[in-house]
């Protein structure tokens, strides 16, 4: 993460550097306060969270083994029910006559049969309703909410529902489990039933294929009370499910047929897009349609029967929470407590230690300004006080060292005015040419003449503000006249080339910057190897920020050593003793531009080159 620039933790170190010492040891005692407050109480709700929440689920996962064992037992009852009947032959044999419509049985053998479908219903008293289907769709019944065998609560004649699930158990060989359906019983209160079906067929002779089905009717409230084991709540909700995600029964009976996982595959149990499982499916569809208040809730799933059903449980974290947060709410309590104490006493002693502090510093501050004559009045006997005392007695020691100081800087002044005053005069030497000058006119003597005239701009040139900035136009002028004189000394032995971008001439520079270089080449460079001697000049514009000016020689070179020497160049090093111009050179350099001036020699056999780089003036 960044700020401006720089990271987020780059940034407090420097806002942290930039504190006093009275503040930094502030937000150290803060940060050491706050920090293992805010541990603890992190810890402490993490941990009493986390025991909660297994305890939840280990009681959670207990009771739902509970009710598995519960609703397999119940619901296995009814198997057997089912299973005694299309295992006894007789039930067979006797549709087999119903189905051809013998009329001489036919009454005897439906009344044989309703007889028995009602012994069945008064055996087991949670048996609603008991019927069986003839191949022909003729329904025999009993029903105990009626107590009738023709008017059915359980088996409305014209009713779809039943129809449906006994026409399924003709094409199926297994036992036949129906959705939650809605009835209405002869009082008007409406409740909700499921149907366990299966087919009835010749054991003797499979051949015939299906000749009915038996099925029976239970009051869905009779299969929550096995499963749920407490009071339904707001923070709770449990239901069963077919495996396709149909609510079959709810302990809130209003989401009893809702689909729960409308976008799970059966045949893979997650869904076609994001690979949501069955409990995050049931979650977001809880949300979605209101049948839970938080997001922070628990999906638990408990599969019966080999995967035909679903037990679910959904558990309000929240709520069970509750407490953890009470816990939470006083150790917050008391940890703003003890950090207000500890605010208070870390205030405190930064404060005391900023007065201190500041005592100091602005006794440092005049003594800074000049000020010696200043003292810090501390009565500590802590470390700040030795400092104070030592600081006394530091400046006692600089004022009388100053006053020392100004008194030989005072005789070192008059000394170096007598000094001066023993110097020759500059005017007396520029008259004293000028007179030689006039006599070698009259004797008609006019290079010596010129030479004269050269020599005096030279030395006018040289003595006046030799540390100030001049155009770059001037130093040619006077390096020309220089060169002249050279040449007039050395008998024109060699010869000079000046390579210059006319658009630097306005450009400034300090005064004889690289004529010491100039002189090195005709002193210590010349006669060369060539024949001829030459020396280049060469000034020009590097890009937008630098002027590089190059002197190249083809005199003899310089050894190895030497160019190493300046190539890594020593104020102390007595190496370079010899080369004055070079090292005047170059510690102007170094003076005058530090880290943007640049300096690099290149020499050998066939000459010396010189580059200088400063910045534009």
């Amino acid at each position: 993460m960044r700020r401006g620039g720089e990271t987020v933790l780059q940034y407090i170190r420097s806002k942290y550097a930039g504190y006093g010492i009275a503040r930094k040891i502030l937000a150290m005692l803060l940060l050491v306060s706050i920090l293992p407050i805010i541990l603890i109480e992190i810890v402490t709700c993490s941990i009493g969270a986390n025991a909660i929440q297994s305890q939840t689920d280990e009681l959670m996962i207990s009771n739902m083994n509970l009710a598995q064992k519960s609703l397999e037992d119940y619901l296995s009852v009814y198997d057997h029910i089912l299973l005694s009947v299309y295992s006894q032959n007789d039930y067979a044999v006797s549709l087999e006559k119903l189905n051809v419509w013998d009329s001489r049985k036919y009454y005897a053998v439906k009344n044989e049969l309703e007889t028995d479908l009602q012994n069945i219903a008064y055996a087991y008293p949670n048996i609603k309703g008991i019927a069986v289907v003839t191949r022909k769709r003729e329904i025999i019944l009993y029903d105990t909410v009626t107590l009738s065998k023709e008017n059915s609560f359980c088996f409305p004649r014209e009713d779809a529902a039943w129809k449906a699930i006994a026409e399924e158990t003709f094409s199926s060989t297994q036992t036949v489990y129906s959705e939650a359906v809605r009835r209405t019983d002869t009082s008007g209160q409406e409740r909700n039933v499921l149907y366990i079906a299966h087919r009835l067929a010749d054991i003797n002779n499979y051949s015939k294929g299906t000749v009915g089905s038996i099925m029976i009717c239970l009051d869905e409230k009779d299969v929550r009370e096995v499963y749920q084991r407490e009071e339904p709540d707001e923070f709770h909700l449990s239901f069963l499910c077919s495996a396709a995600g149909k609510i079959l029964s709810c302990s809130r009976e209003s989401f009893i047929g809702t689909d729960m996982m409308p976008d799970i595959q059966e045949d893979t149990g997650y869904a076609r897009s994001d690979q949501i499982t069955p409990e995050q499916q049931i979650k977001e569809t809880a949300l979605a349609k209101g049948m839970i208040d938080t997001k922070r809730c628990t999906v638990y799933i408990q599969p019966l029967f080999d995967g035909q059903f679903l037990q679910v449980n959904i558990q309000d974290t929240d709520n069970l929470l509750v407490n953890v947060r009470y816990i939470a709410e006083i150790i917050i309590l008391i940890g703003l407590l003890t950090l207000i104490a500890s605010c208070i006493a870390a205030i405190r002693f930064a404060n005391n230690l900023q007065g201190s502090v500041q005592q100091i510093i602005q006794a440092m501050d005049k003594a800074y300004k000049g000020d010696y004559e200043v003292q810090i009045n501390s009565q500590r006997e802590d470390e700040f006080g030795k400092i104070s005392r030592h600081f006394n007695h530091m400046v006692q020691k600089i004022n009388h060292s100053g006053r020392q100081e100004k008194e030989a800087l005072l005789r070192e002044k008059n000394a170096e005015i007598k000094a001066l005053e023993a110097q020759i005069n500059p005017h007396f030497l520029y008259n004293t040419l000028d007179a030689i000058n006039w006599v070698a006119i009259d004797n008609e003597q006019f290079q010596i003449s010129k030479m004269l005239k050269d020599l005096a701009i030279i030395l006018r040139y040289s003595i006046h503000k030799s540390n100030e900035m001049v155009s770059v136009a001037s130093e040619l002028e006077y390096l020309k006249k220089y060169i002249y004189l050279q040449q007039q000394r050395f008998e024109f032995s060699f010869q000079c080339f000046f390579d210059i971008d006319e658009t630097v001439l306005e450009y400034d520079m300090h005064k004889l910057l690289f004529q010491p270089l100039i002189e090195n080449a005709i002193v210590h460079g010349f006669p060369g190897k060539s024949g001829q001697d030459s020396i280049r000049i060469s000034i020009r514009r590097l890009n937008e920020m630098q002027l590089e000016i190059r002197v190249e020689d083809n005199g003899s070179g310089m050894t190895a050593e030497q160019v190493e020497i300046f190539e890594h160049f020593d104020e102390q090093d007595k190496s370079a003793e010899n080369s004055i111009g070079v090292k005047n050179v170059m510690l102007r350099m170094r003076y005058y531009y530090g880290e943007k001036g640049y300096f690099h020699i290149d020499s050998g056999e066939a000459g010396t080159t010189v580059i200088l780089r400063i910045p534009y003036q």
